[in-house]
């Protein structure tokens, strides 16, 4: 790799002074929507960008682009908006332009002020790879119009349009000597096309890979491209002829990253089977060393400028530096999350729980300061619900892996484990008094349990539930667009609620039982008696579908969670009081804190926001 030059990295340096708004800024509360006052959860990471200097990590998620110290391992900026979080981006190898693809367009930007030089346009569908060539002068890109397409970063002109894929092209790479092209597609296009920069002419086509392609590298002597996929084979190719020259035979079940040392000597791979990272002799393909740490499979991974450090990206939630030599972790960043499917605050308004951690587990914060309490973590997949007991000493947790988990909140520690779904568990719902637990199931299965002894009492077909104040009656969702009241007693259906038109996605009971609400696919609120099941109201039709609905404390208030939004509306006439934007994925959670002046929401996009309720206005009609 070539130095880069000072003014270059004075010019880097600049850029990334003008990203930083103060280093003692508290990140939880940075770039917030209106209305809200706290953020939990830095989003699901994508994917990360070295700075050519290697001084920052610029690492795309579900919310925006965070920019990292590397040394330290500060939050240093989140870059909002679509832009910044949807396509992807790269740095020139100078440092002086950024390119970010922001749908079927590519952005590129002046380095040191973030002003928009030039706009790329032609493709016709979202623009999926970006790539740089060495000296800088030419970008490429490959999108879902099968093209790949590349361009005069000085002028902006298109040079040319390469064009030999079936389907949308995900991943494009200049040889390290600039002569030769790499692009590979995904889905039904499983080839590998290498193109002669200079005039377009595809040279070749590698069609061995039966399978998807995941990652693609070259060797640091452009003579060698490597490709790891969906089969768990490794293969290295001879650019020269197109022949496969060596394959290395994995465990793993699909090969998502691979990357070459600095000195060609070594490859890193990473898997969505497993953990770990893995380190190969090219030459042999003998098992070098093995890198341990991450708790979820590795999607990423890719050496600093310097070729010293190797990094790894995982769906835990983390970024680790790893020293390859020696397989030593070095440093992790953390905070970033998988997604939220439940929020709620403790009875006594202290605590916050949320599922917002990406390593399998719920993390319970202080309400008053935000800093992390407790982790209570042994699940073997992704959390999909939680509850707490209305005395708040228990917790219960379901997972994707259909297991739920008693947990004593003031200690930590596990208290018992209830299997029985076999899927993953959207619902639950403690009774009053805490002795029995409603869990509704993917497998369209409802199980009431006996708290103390974790013993089953019935089974009912179901999805989504909501108990009764009084433990006896249990409000059930399944995949229809009725809900269904059953006696707890008796185990027969009290009455069926009919009027939604499609599914329902949420049930609710108010605080003093009288009332049910339910949202779904058709966009309404409905409020049922709960006593008679007669339909009281149908609120006014949302934007969106609703995936989540809670009365306030004082029963006055509904807010409810759609595809997108948060709405708060008004019990007694049905009229939308405000709308909270600022989530970018489905609103699964929402939540009153006791005292009703906080609203809590957890979204797909797998952040927390905490909402202000008491600087509400309402909106006009």
């Amino acid at each position: 790799m070539k130095k880069l030059n000072l003014l270059a990295i004075l010019v880097v340096f600049i850029f990334l002074l003008s990203f930083s708004n103060g280093a003692t800024q508290e990140y939880t509360r940075w770039h917030l929507p209106e209305g809200a006052i706290a953020r939990y959860g830095k989003g699901r990471i994508s994917k990360f960008t070295y700075s050519p200097d290697g001084a920052r990590l610029a690492v795309r998620s579900s919310i925006g682009t965070w920019l990292y110290d590397v040394e330290t391992g500060e939050e240093i900026e989140l870059l909002r908006g679509d832009m910044w979080r949807l396509g992807p981006r790269e740095f020139s190898p100078d440092g002086n332009t950024l390119a970010v693809a922001s749908g079927n367009h590519i952005r590129l930007l002046d380095a040191a002020t973030r002003n928009q030089r030039d706009v790329l346009a032609g493709h016709t569908f979202t623009v999926y790879s970006l790539a740089f060539s060495p000296t800088g002068e030419t970008l490429a890109s490959g999108g879902r119009d099968t093209t790949v397409r590349l361009w005069d970063v000085r002028t902006g002109e298109l040079l040319r349009t390469l064009i030999g894929h079936t389907d949308r092209v995900m991943f494009v790479m200049y040889s390290p000597d600039g002569r030769m092209l790499a692009s590979a597609g995904r889905f039904e296009d499983t080839t590998i096309c290498l193109w002669d920069v200079q005039t377009g002419v595809l040279l070749r086509t590698i069609t061995e890979p039966t399978d998807r392609v995941y990652s693609i590298a070259y060797s640091p002597d452009s003579l060698t491209l490597v490709s790891g996929g969906r089969d768990s084979k490794i293969r290295f190719w001879d650019v020269g002829t197109g022949e496969l020259t060596r394959t290395i035979t994995t465990d793993m079940r699909g090969v998502t990253s691979v990357v070459y040392s600095s000195d060609g000597g070594t490859l890193a791979s990473g898997s969505w089977s497993n953990k770990n990272i893995y380190l190969w002799n090219v030459h042999t393909g003998e098992l070098l060393k093995t890198l341990k740490g991450h708790t979820a499979e590795v999607d990423f991974l890719a050496y600093d400028p310097a070729g010293k450090t190797l990094t790894s990206e995982s769906e835990d939630g983390t970024i680790r530096f790893w020293d390859p030599d020696t397989g030593k972790l070095l440093k992790t960043i953390s905070g970033h999350t998988f997604m939220v499917r439940s929020v709620a605050f403790s009875p006594d308004g202290s605590t916050l729980m949320s599922s917002e951690r990406a390593d399998k587990a719920v993390a319970l914060r202080d309400v008053q300061t935000g800093d992390l309490l407790k982790t209570l973590a042994g699940h073997t997949d992704h959390l999909s619900s939680a509850v707490y007991s209305p005395d708040g000493k228990t917790l219960a947790s379901g997972s994707w892996d259909g297991e739920i988990r008693l947990w004593n909140t003031q200690t930590g520690e596990l208290l018992k484990t209830l299997v029985g779904h076999e899927r993953g568990v959207p619902s639950l719902s403690f009774s009053m008094d805490g002795t029995t637990l409603a869990s509704g199931g993917w497998d369209n299965t409802v199980y009431l349990w006996y708290v103390p002894t974790g013993h089953i009492l019935q089974t009912i077909p179901g999805k989504i539930v909501s108990l009764h104040p009084d433990g006896q009656t249990l409000a059930v969702a399944t995949e229809e667009e009725i809900i269904r009241l059953w006696d707890i007693r008796t185990g027969k259906v009290k009455t069926e609620l009919i009027g939604h038109e499609q599914r329902v996605n949420a049930v609710a009971y108010s605080p003093n039982g009288l009332v049910l609400a339910s949202g779904g696919d058709d966009r309404e609120i409905r409020l049922w008696h709960a006593a008679s099941g007669e339909l009281v109201s149908t609120f006014p039709r949302q934007a969106d579908t609703i995936m989540s609905v809670a009365f306030s404390p004082d029963g006055q208030t509904i807010a409810s969670g759609t595809t997108r939004d948060v709405y708060i509306s008004d019990v007694a006439t049905g009229k939308h009081i405000t709308t909270f934007t600022g989530h970018r994925g489905p609103v699964r959670s929402v939540a009153f804190s006791p005292d009703g002046k906080v609203l809590v929401s957890g979204s797909d996009d797998c952040t927390v926001l905490l909402w202000d309720l008491t600087k509400i206005r309402p909106q006009s009609d």
